[in-house]
Order: structure tokens, then C-alpha cells, then sequence
């Protein structure tokens, strides 16, 4: 059932509900149409036909066509033209058509359902569906209204421009306003009814008030311009009748002093005002003739050439016969010009019911008397005309006037041509109507000039007409004036109209204006709701973001502090004791300068897991930052609690991290501080377990230290070390030392290490010891190392100059160093400034270099080799190595660290590395140095073994520049062949 009322409703009710709301919509809006109210300056129902389309298609096309039928065959019946005009098919097609063309622009290239949310849908929505469609039925139904005659040629195309106009700023104006009750989504829409309907409303009730307002100024204007107008033509009209009478009275007065018999003396007087005044169309003279004289009169006409003249009389129907018998009689004696008006001659003028009364009336008044409107037939053409007749009387022997009946003048005006005289170019049809009627005049014979029916014709509805009174002699006469279809056209107001268009045009861009700020904010809105929902449906994240940390999942630094605090209250009101430890990951930064940062990440999430493992329940893990961890430690009986969770820290780290294909020992330096022993604060106890964790790291790392007062100044220490190494290198208190490097064998010496010592002014020599680890952590390690290999290529090349050739020099490159982008300009940098050869110097790096990705740190240690550069391998065994890489890698040396060489022979651990060692570098062609050689058994041991290459106290201590090259001038001065004794 209710399936079946919606096809219902599709198929028949929608279309006739959609006819009615055009029609009506359209009535209403062709009452803002600029006069003569051909079209609409904004019509409503374009916006109805283009929303109804997009809403329900095809059903919507017929109610378009049917409301535009219905409204057009109102309009045609209001307009007075055909009913059944050619607009009655156009139109209603050109509409449909129209609505279809805008919808099908709109789905196409705008996608339709759509919020129009968006600024530029919204204008291409406005453009393709107003300004584009709307081309099609101004393009159809103005030639249609033309071809009818609705509409002058003249007027066509400003009519198709206020039909296109109108169109598309009814589809701009109306859309949005349909669009909130009809838009789909309907979701979309329904919210933007007030942010947009009531402005819309409101604007355009302005914008009706403005149209309404400039409409009656322009109604005014047009109709005091069209009363001036008229008063000045009929003025002019006025002016020339009154010089038609003068014309007359002239004649008649150049008679009443001379006798003109003769034709020819007649023409003369007459036809300067035949020529001056061309709606004149004859004069005339008609003397008295008494009954007594008549046939004299008749034998004299006769005799002076007027062949068979005799006075005639004529019927109503024109014929004319011999005149009866009169008193007296008026013949028309004279009359120019003669040859068109021949057949008036001897025709009495007293005969005819027209002419009889004008007659009798003047030889009464003695003025000039005009007949009413009488048929003019001349040539081909039909007028209507009056005749002005002038007494003319015989003067008094005393010479006063007005004697015995002399005769009458007669003059013939062409009414057309009088007033095309008169009134000129206004007189066109096209511009205006004028009709000019006799008011005295019998029924039927009333109009003088204009169409037929003029005078009793009722000017069309809102028409602008006059009734301007004139006067011909004694006869009052009226002229009628109205506009015609032209008239507007030349004198309509443009500034007006088009500030109209205007503003209707700013109010359909506030339309356009408050669809896009309302679409913004609906997206704004659903943003907002959708974050609104996200939030509410993650407050757990939210909680998780506030209080832990997003990497490891371990609480934040503001969790782990208001824990600690609460701890603290609990404590100090039940006497408890607990810690605070404080991990700080040893050598990090190395881990994530070489492997990058994601795998920096991945530690730090693995480490944090090995804490949470090794933790009590109650125990509190957080991540400060970095590589920094802090523990809480509960409700402890004594510091031997807080030193077992040490040690299991200690424990869980111990075991080597894989991350990828590299396996990282992550050793870390611990802080304790115990409360209350260590402090009644939180942020001291967590200051003092940091400054025990840097007791840790100073002792060598991989270590836990408990908190002691005496940490201070050592702290205090370390502080004193980073800024007065930076002093150092700005005041010059850093020095190089070399320890030479001999051959295993021969004893001659082959190359030397480059040491850097610190001269402090106050605390004297400072081992690398103490601040190398400071350097690295506070950043100062790059223009230390930058100030080392320029001061050993400086001073390489001082020797070469001073004869000691052939030295090879190693220096130390921290990893930190080597992982800056600038590293190896630098290094170029340094061997181009000292001018030395690129192959005597061995760059020595750390184990720790090997965690980077292999790509890179080939790439890199690639670059150094193409310099020229050696690279050799340090302290190898005590770090991170993956010993497959050693043989993909440009490594030319391995040098074995001291820690190793110090326990051979005697150590079955030292000596099994050492031998394992020496036996893998000479599978993969490296050299090898052992380091730290300080006795015979140790230098034979390694020497039996086949290491190449020495440097210890054995053979020298590291020396100043001055000292090494003394040293090495009396090893040159003392060597001779077959020399082996090492010692110095």
C-alpha cells in the first residue's frame, strides 16, 4: 500500500504540486519584471526547476513543463495576445529542458547528492545550474515571443538579457534556499536552515523592497518625461494650427481689399502658403452669387474659359447636380491647386450638410469656422481633413468692415499630415500613439487622426497617456497621447536596472557566501564531533599519553613523580623506607648514532621489558627521557633491598640484545638513593641517585654505586673537567704525546700513536681518562678530535721535514666523531692543510662503529680508504664486534687492548683470545699491534704467536714531539743489522 502511494505520488501528484508551485511562483515573480513586464529581473521558479530536477528527476521535468503552460497561458490571456501563441509550446519545453540541462551539469561534474560544503562546488554548483543552463530558454522563448509580436524586434535582445538574467539570478537566489528543505543529504542540509534561509529571506526581502522602490522612481520619471514630452507636442501642434488660421485669415483679408478674378491671380496670392504649410491641401474662393444673378454668373464662369461651369450641389454619396434655387449661393469659383481639385469648381458650399454649418457660422462670427473631420481622397491615399472657412466682407463706404457678404474663403487641411508636420519623428508608431479627435464632432465622425477606433480605446493597463486639449478656430479639439511599444526602450533608466541587478546579484553571492561558510562549519562541526568521539571512546590513550610513555609503554616522568610522592607521604607517616635508582644506558648514543634511531628505539623497548621483569609488584618503572630509567622502590627494610634489585637490574642487561643482525650488550651505570638516609625529598633523592649513577660511569660503567655525600664533589668535579676543557681548547693547554710502534721481529720502529694530554694551570697533567668520557658526553669530543688529527698531521709533517720519513701515525677517532655529516671533509681538510701523504696516517676507530647497518658504515669507511687513509680496528675483543663483518670491511690492522696482553702468559683466557686473534687477522690478511707490552715474557709470548707489531712501555713511553724525534734519531743513530733488544 504505501509502495503504491509513493508511485502515486511520483508518477501524477508530485508533477501537478510542482506545477502549481511554478506557476505561482512565477506570477509573483513576473511582478518585479522591468517594464513593459516582458520578463522577470529574478524568476524564482529557474532555482524550483533546477532543485525539483536534482531531487526527483524525470517526474520533476513534466511539473516544470506543466507550471510553465499554465503561467504562460495566464501571462499570454493578461497580455492580450493569442492564447494559443507559439510561446505556449516553447517555453514550457525550453523550461523542462532547462531544469534537466542544469541538473545533469550539477550530477556530472559537481556529483550530486552533495552537502556543497566546499567553496568550490558550491560556485561550480551556482555556475553550471544558474548562469550556463540557464542559456537555454532565454535562447528559445524570446524568438518565439518575437515571432508572436510580444515583443518588438527592438526589444529582443535586452529580453533575452533580463530573461537569461533573471533566470540565473532566480536559480542563485532561490537553490540555497530550496536546497535547505530539499538537499540531499538530507542530513547535510537540515542544520543550515536558519544559518541560511533567514539572512536569505531577509536579503531579499530588501532586495523586493529596493526593486519595489526603483520600479515607482522609474514609473515617476518615465511618466513626468512623458507628460513633458506630450505638453511640448501639443504645444507645437497648437502652434501650427494657429499659423494654419493665420494662413487662412491672410487670404481672406488680401481678398476683402482687391478683386482676384482671374486663376492666375489667385495662385500667386495663395501658393506661398500652399508651400510653407504642406498638410494644407487647397485654398478656395466662393463670392456671393444672388438667386437674381445666377445665370450671369454661370455665362461669365463660362466665358472666361470654365466650360460648362454652372453652381452645383451633391448628395451624401458625392454626386453632384445642378443647385437648386436659393437666396443666394457660394460657388467655388476659385481654387489652387486646379488641376487635383478641378471637380470642385461651381460646387456650393452652403449645399453640403459638412461645409454648410462651418459657412453660415462665419458669415455670423465673422471668424474662421472648421467643420467637423471630413474623408480626403488624394492619389491613392486616404486621410481624414477639415475645411476653415473665412467670411469675407464688402468694406463700408466709410472703410469699416464687416459690409454686405463679399464671399468665402475656404482652406483644406490633410489632419495626418498637419500633425507629422507639427509633431515630426515623435509621431512614429513605435514610440508613440497619438490620436487627435473632435469632441464636438457626431458620433462616428469624432477621430481627426490616428487608428482606427483611437477615440474610444482605452490606453492598456499601466500604459503612459495624456489628454492635452487644442484649439482650431472656434472648434475645441483633443489629443490623445499614449506610449508605444518603443517608448520605454528610449527612455529607460539603465543606471536603475542595473543597480537592481546588482544587488540582486550580492544577494545571491551572500547565498553562495552562506552555503560555503555553513558547509565549512558542518565540516568543522563533523570534525569536531568525530575528534569528540574519538576522544570519548579513548580515554584509556588519553590517560596512557598523559601518564606513560608512548615507545616503552613505562610511566612518564610526571607519573613516576606524583607515585613517588605518595610513596613519600605513606613513609613519612609510617616510618617505611624505600629507594630510587637511577639507570643511565652506557654508550647509547653510540648504539643510535651507528644503528640509526628506530633501532635505538627498539633497545630501549627491550630494555624496558627486561626491567619490568626483573621489578616487584609494587615496584615503579618510568622513563625519564633518552636512555634514562628511574625505579621507585617500595616499602624497603634496609639498602641491601635496594642493591638486590641492583644486581637483578645488572643481571638483565647483562644478556646481549639482537637487533637484526648485530647483537648489542646493553650495559648500563645505576644510582641508589634510599630515603630517609639519602634525603626527604623526592627531587633530592632523585638528584642524588643520578649524581651516584655518574659515580658509576665514572668507575668504569657497567656498575652500581649507592649514593655518598662525597658523589657531590665529584659531580662537582665533572663539572669542573667539561668546562675547563673547554677553556683548554680555546687557551691552548692540550698537547699531543706519541708512543711508538716497532716491528715484533727486527725491532725497528715503524710507526707511533698520537695521545692527547691535558697541561691543566692549576691541577697540572690530566690524563684522557678523566675527560675523553666528559668530551663525549657533552659534546665538546668533535673539536677535540678535529684539534688532534690537525695537530698529528702538523706535526707529521714537521718531521718529514726535518728528515724522519716514513713514519706511519695513528690516531683515535671516537665513534661520535665519526658519525658527524661533515667527518670527512674534515679529515680531508686536515691532510690537505698539513700536506701530508694520506697513506701515513691510520685512522684508529672503535668496536662500536661496527653496529651501524653495514651499507653505511662500508660507504663510509670506503670514502676514508679512497683518501688513502689506513684504518685500523682498537681495543678489538671488548666491545660489540660482529667478526663476519671484519672481512667485508676495508680494516687493514686489528689492534689487541691492553686488557688482554696484561694477563699473557699465565692467563689461559688472555692467551686463548690472543691466539684466536692473531690466527683470524692472518686468515683475513690483517695486520695486528698488541697494545700495553710492558715485559719480555709478554713481547715473546705475542712475537711466538706471529704478531707483527708492538707498542708498550716495554719499548717506550709516550713521548713529546721534541722527545719522540730525539728518541727516533738514536734508534736510527744506535740500529744495526741484526739488531732485536727492545728496551729502551
Amino acid at each position: 500500500m504505501i509502495a503504491s502511494l509513493s508511485r502515486a505520488w511520483r508518477a501524477v501528484l508530485l508533477p501537478l504540486a510542482l506545477a502549481l508551485a511554478y506557476a505561482l511562483t512565477g506570477w509573483v515573480s513576473l511582478r518585479v519584471a522591468i517594464p513593459p513586464d516582458y520578463v522577470s529581473l529574478v524568476f524564482v521558479p529557474a532555482g524550483l526547476g533546477l532543485v525539483a530536477a536534482l531531487t526527483w528527476g524525470a517526474p520533476a521535468w513534466l511539473g516544470v513543463a506543466l507550471g510553465s503552460l499554465t503561467l504562460n497561458a495566464v501571462t499570454n490571456l493578461h497580455a492580450q495576445v493569442p492564447l494559443l501563441g507559439l510561446n505556449l509550446l516553447v517555453t514550457p519545453a525550453a523550461a523542462a529542458l532547462q531544469a534537466a540541462a542544469g541538473a545533469w551539469l550539477v550530477r556530472r561534474w559537481v556529483g550530486y547528492p552533495n552537502p556543497l560544503d566546499a567553496p568550490g562546488r558550491v560556485l561550480a554548483f551556482l555556475a553550471l545550474g544558474g548562469p550556463l543552463a540557464c542559456l537555454l530558454n532565454a535562447s528559445l522563448s524570446v524568438p518565439a515571443l518575437v515571432h508572436m509580436g510580444a515583443i518588438p524586434v527592438p526589444e529582443a535582445l535586452f529580453s533575452w538579457w533580463t530573461w537569461w538574467l533573471g533566470d540565473a539570478l532566480g536559480v542563485a537566489l532561490t537553490a540555497p534556499l530550496l536546497l535547505v528543505w530539499l538537499g540531499r543529504p538530507r542530513e547535510a542540509w537540515r542544520k543550515r536552515g536558519t544559518t541560511v534561509a533567514m539572512p536569505l529571506v531577509v536579503a531579499m526581502g530588501l532586495a523586493g523592497a529596493t526593486f519595489h522602490q526603483v520600479r515607482e522612481s522609474e514609473e515617476r520619471n518615465l511618466a513626468a518625461g512623458f507628460e513633458t514630452e506630450a505638453r511640448e507636442l501639443a504645444r507645437l501642434l497648437q502652434r501650427r494650427l494657429d499659423a494654419q488660421s493665420d494662413s487662412v485669415l491672410s487670404v481672406a483679408k488680401l481678398l476683402e481689399f482687391s478683386t482676384l478674378s482671374r486663376q492666375a491671380d489667385f495662385r500667386e496670392a495663395v501658393t506661398p502658403w500652399l508651400r510653407r504649410y504642406s498638410g494644407t491641401q487647397n485654398f478656395g474662393w466662393s463670392p456671393l452669387v444672388a438667386a437674381a444673378e445666377r445665370d450671369s454668373f454661370e455665362r461669365a464662369r463660362r466665358d472666361d474659359g470654365l466650360r460648362d461651369f454652372r453652381i452645383l450641389g451633391r448628395d451624401t454619396q458625392g454626386r453632384t447636380f445642378a443647385a437648386l434655387p436659393a437666396t443666394y449661393h457660394l460657388p467655388i469659383t476659385l481654387v489652387e491647386p486646379l488641376e487635383s481639385n478641378r471637380s470642385v469648381l461651381g460646387l456650393d458650399v452652403l449645399v453640403l450638410p459638412a461645409t454648410s454649418e462651418a459657412v453660415m457660422a462665419t458669415q455670423i462670427s465673422g471668424r474662421p469656422e472648421v467643420t467637423q473631420g471630413i474623408r480626403l481622397v488624394q492619389e491613392n491615399q486616404q486621410q481624414r481633413g477639415v475645411v476653415m472657412y473665412q467670411a469675407v466682407f464688402e468694406r463700408q463706404a466709410d472703410g469699416t468692415p464687416y459690409g454686405p457678404l463679399k464671399g468665402v474663403v475656404s482652406a483644406v487641411f490633410r489632419m495626418d499630415d498637419v500633425l507629422a508636420a507639427a509633431l515630426g519623428a515623435s509621431m512614429a508608431p513605435s514610440r508613440l500613439l497619438v490620436c487627435l479627435i473632435d469632441p464636438q464632432g457626431r458620433e462616428g465622425n469624432q477621430r481627426l487622426v490616428g487608428a482606427d477606433g483611437c477615440e474610444s480605446a482605452e490606453p492598456a493597463a499601466r500604459a503612459l497617456s495624456l489628454q492635452l486639449p487644442v484649439r482650431f478656430a472656434d472648434r475645441f479639439w483633443e489629443l490623445r497621447l499614449s506610449e508605444g511599444p518603443a517608448y520605454r526602450a528610449t527612455r529607460r533608466s539603465w543606471t536603475a536596472w542595473a543597480t537592481v541587478a546588482l544587488g540582486l546579484a550580492a544577494v545571491g553571492m551572500l547565498g553562495v557566501f552562506l552555503v560555503v561558510i555553513t558547509g565549512q562549519g558542518r565540516q568543522t562541526q563533523l570534525l569536531v564531533d568525530q575528534r569528540t568521539a574519538e576522544l570519548a571512546g579513548s580515554n584509556a590513550q588519553l590517560v596512557q599519553l598523559a601518564h606513560f610513555d608512548p615507545l616503552t609503554g613505562l610511566a612518564n616522568r610526571k607519573h613516576w613523580m606524583d607515585q613517588a610522592q605518595a610513596t613519600l607521604e605513606v613513609a613519612q607517616q609510617n616510618g617505611d623506607q624505600f629507594g630510587v635508582m637511577f639507570i643511565d644506558l652506557d654508550r647509547f648514543k653510540h648504539v643510535n648514532d651507528s644503528l640509526g634511531h628506530s633501532q635505538g628505539d627498539r633497545l630501549l623497548a627491550t630494555v624496558a621489558s627486561r626491567l619490568r621483569e626483573c621489578l616487584r609488584g609494587r615496584d615503579v618503572l618510568a622513563r625519564l627521557g633518552g636512555d634514562e630509567f628511574v625505579i621507585l622502590l617500595p616499602r624497603l627494610r634496609d639498602r641491601e633491598g635496594a642493591a638486590v634489585a641492583a644486581r637483578k637490574v645488572m643481571a638483565a642487561l647483562s644478556r646481549p640484545i639482537p637487533l637484526d643482525a648485530h647483537e648489542v650488550s646493553a650495559s648500563a651505570s645505576v644510582g641508589l638513593a634510599c630515603y630517609p638516609r639519602d634525603g626527604d625529598s623526592i627531587e633530592t633523592l632523585l638528584r642524588h641517585a643520578d649524581t651516584a649513577m655518574y659515580a658509576a660511569k665514572d668507575a668504569g660503567r657497567n656498575g652500581w654505586r649507592f649514593f655518598a655525600h662525597e658523589m657531590n664533589e665529584h659531580l662537582s668535579q665533572r663539572m669542573f673537567i667539561e668546562m675547563g676543557l673547554r677553556r683548554a681548547l680555546q687557551n691552548g693547554e692540550l698537547f699531543l704525546q706519541y708512543q711508538p710502534q716497532v716491528d715484533a721481529r727486527s725491532g725497528r720502529l715503524v710507526g707511533a700513536e698520537a695521545l692527547v694530554r691535558w697541561r691543566h694551570p692549576e691541577q697540572g697533567l690530566i690524563g684522557p681518562d678523566r675527560f675523553i668520557a666528559v668530551a663525549e658526553d657533552s659534546g665538546l669530543i668533535e673539536v677535540l678530535g678535529r684539534w688532534v688529527l690537525d695537530e698529528a698531521c702538523r706535526q707529521l709533517r714537521a718531521w718529514e721535514d726535518s728528515g724522519l720519513r716514513g713514519l706511519h701515525l695513528a690516531v683515535n677517532i671516537s665513534a661520535l666523531e665519526f658519525n658527524r655529516p661533515h667527518f670527512l671533509e674534515q679529515v680531508n681538510a686536515s691532510l690537505s692543510d698539513a700536506g701530508v701523504n694520506p697513506a701515513q696516517i691510520e685512522l684508529e676507530i672503535t668496536e662500536s662503529l661496527l653496529m651501524q647497518a653495514l651499507p653505511e658504515l662500508r660507504e663510509r669507511l670506503g670514502e676514508l680508504t679512497a683518501l688513502g687513509l689506513q684504518l685500523a680496528l682498537d681495543d678489538f675483543g671488548t666491545g660489540y664486534s660482529s667478526l663476519g663483518y671484519l672481512k667485508r670491511l676495508p680494516i687493514s690492522r686489528l689492534k689487541i687492548d691492553r686488557s688482554f696482553v696484561a694477563g699473557v702468559p699465565g692467563s689461559p683466557e688472555g692467551e686463548a683470545i690472543i691466539r684466536a686473534t692473531l690466527s683470524m687477522a692472518h686468515d683475513l690478511g690483517l695486520g695486528v699491534v698488541a697494545e700495553g707490552v710492558e715485559t719480555e715474557d709478554q713481547r715473546d709470548f705475542l712475537l711466538s704467536h706471529g704478531c707483527e707489531r708492538l707498542q708498550g712501555f716495554l719499548i717506550a713511553r709516550p713521548m713529546n714531539a721534541d722527545a719522540f724525534a730525539t728518541w727516533w734519531r738514536q734508534r736510527l743513530d744506535a740500529r744495526t743489522p741484526g739488531a732485536s733488544s727492545l728496551t729502551v
